[in-house]
């Protein structure tokens, strides 16, 4: 409770569950708790399953399908992995792996 992280989420509690009242209610409250009340509001609204409850098998959903890269919209990993800036230093292994299927397209 005594970290930064804390303060943030603290302020952005209730932002996911009031939407169960619907996308007007929702986005109303959550531009109120935002701008006016500033996360400080005494009460916190109950999610009502955990996150884990609501992730569905990606087999039950269709795959998407994404166009190849073309070169000027869209770039295939390892380029966009190199214009991310993902600086390391020298001695700092890399936290951002390229499985080795991937390398060479």
């Amino acid at each position: 409770e005594d970290s930064w992280v804390w303060d943030e989420l603290r302020s952005v509690r209730n932002y996911h569950p009031s939407f169960k009242y619907g996308q007007i209610p929702g986005v109303l409250y959550n531009g109120i708790s935002a701008f006016i009340l500033k996360g400080r509001e005494p009460w916190t609204f109950k999610h009502s399953k955990k996150d884990s409850e609501y992730t569905e098998p990606a087999a039950q959903h269709t795959e998407i399908e994404y166009p190849k890269p073309d070169g000027e919209l869209s770039f295939d990993l390892l380029t966009n992995l190199a214009r991310a800036g993902t600086a390391h230093e020298h001695d700092q292994p890399s936290h951002l792996r390229v499985k080795p299927e991937l390398a060479d397209s």
